[in-house]
């Protein structure tokens, strides 16, 4: 990486030499190979790779943030010009600051996994071969009626090193390997489809074919014959991947955006409780192999494991530096890694085989969520549940409520979270929510 060093190094120079006070300069180098496959052979195919430039200047009290990816010595030269004198345009902002350098210290020295040999070693014959494997355990399928199957698989490669004239400089790269199929059915007039993943850093942690069929087959299940319910307050249990969608939305005004623009429920009120005592979320960046482990931020401070909410109670804003600088607060991160609300001890089955009245819910569909009142309405698919049984197929309903009130009704957490990926939340049952339809 050493090119990048010396690119990112000379743009700091320069931008230093033509008057900015501040600068931070990152340098990125993205490789793709995607391969779409359908009816036994190569529906599309693409290789990609692109190289850019970003920075971002602090002159005379401005800020300004500009990106290229004409990577030769002259054009970076006269690109830099050019954005410093854009940045003299601006307004000032005595809020935009790099962090204090003593933010920098205490980065851990850890190796965690993030980049995997034999995933940038894939050709684009070994993605043909796994695609051929997935569509055929999908073909294998008798439980549903299939009338088309879709697959995809894809490598991405990345790679990056950042620097700033505060001290900083830090480097990241990371490998990527994702595979997925689309299953749609004939249901009458209608062609319901739904979708089997796996996604991971390392070619040893991806799900097998089998197991991505299973899953898109057991989802596509759900959706033969569906129908309306009366409209109630019933409970509801959300699979993962919906819990993950409902809490990712929850703790959407807890960024900074939405709390210096003040639209977030969230806002002055630290240690105030927000939900049941089962609510325990919290943020991992070090977990090896995770999906969005990292040692430090998009600003270069340190990662660090942080309680989010501890037994129902907000704990920590993310907070750049220039959000805490205008909160006149004090920074954590400005992003998230890996979140991990704490499992429980029974599974999804054993979980709905509890519920006597209720809906099983595998899919939101489209919707709304104010941060500022904490309303939501979410369209969704899902399965009846009588004494302990999924019964009827449910879709054209909705899911509606305050998030506000909605986490206080948490009642249980199922023991399956989905390690893949960066929201660790597993299934969740909420009791008194309410569903519309007929």
């Amino acid at each position: 990486m050493s090119d990048f060093h010396d690119i990112a190094q000379k743009a700091i120079e320069k931008a230093k030499a033509l008057g900015a006070q501040n600068a931070v300069s990152s340098i990125a180098r993205a490789q793709n190979l995607d391969i779409s496959w359908r009816k036994g052979k190569i529906e599309n195919m693409s290789s990609s790779g692109e190289s850019g430039l970003n920075i971002q200047l602090y002159v005379d009290g401005k800020y300004g943030s500009y990106g290229t990816s004409d990577l030769r010595p002259d054009s970076i030269d006269a690109f830099i010009k050019k954005a410093i004198d854009m940045t003299r345009l601006l307004e000032e902002d005595p809020a935009r600051t790099l962090p204090d350098p003593e933010r920098y210290k205490d980065r851990a020295a850890l190796d965690l996994e993030l980049y995997d040999a034999e995933v940038a070693a894939i050709t684009p014959n070994k993605l043909i071969e796994m695609c051929g494997a997935l569509e055929a355990e999908c073909a294998q399928n008798k439980q549903i009626p299939i009338i088309d199957i879709a697959v995809e698989y894809g490598t991405q490669l990345y790679e990056s090193y950042m620097v700033n004239t505060n001290g900083f400089e830090g480097e990241r790269k990371s490998s990527n390997i994702a595979g997925s199929c689309e299953l749609s059915m004939q249901d009458g007039d209608k062609k319901p489809s739904n979708y089997g993943y796996s996604t991971t850093k390392f070619l040893a942690d991806l799900r097998s074919p089998k197991a991505i069929a299973d899953e898109a087959v057991r989802y596509c299940s759900y959706m033969l014959k569906q129908k309306k319910l009366e409209s109630k307050n019933r409970t509801v249990v959300l699979d993962p991947r919906v819990s993950s969608s409902m809490i990712s939305k929850f703790i959407s005004p807890l960024f900074t955006g939405s709390l210096v623009m003040k639209r977030s429920y969230f806002l002055d009120r630290i240690d105030q409780v927000f939900g049941a005592p089962l609510l325990d979320l919290r943020d991992m960046p070090f977990i090896k192999r995770g999906a969005s482990s990292a040692l430090f931020d998009g600003e270069g401070m340190p990662c660090k494991e942080a309680t989010i909410f501890e037994a129902g109670k907000l704990k920590q804003y993310y907070l750049s530096t220039y959000g805490a600088n205008k909160l006149g607060l004090t920074a954590t991160s400005g992003r998230s890694t890996n979140l991990v609300l704490t499992p429980g001890k029974r599974s999804l089955d054993e979980i709905i085989a509890d519920v006597k009245d209720g809906i099983y819910i595998f899919g939101l569909l489209g919707g709304n969520s104010d941060e500022v009142r904490g309303d939501f309405s979410h369209g969704f698919n899902g399965v009846a549940i009588e004494d302990g049984k999924l019964t009827t197929p449910v879709s054209e309903m909705n899911i509606t409520g305050n998030h506000l009130e909605l986490w206080k009704n948490l009642v249980e957490a199922g023991n399956d979270p989905r390690v893949e990926s960066s929201l660790r939340i597993p299934s969740l049952r909420f009791d008194n929510v309410a569903t519309s339809g007929t």
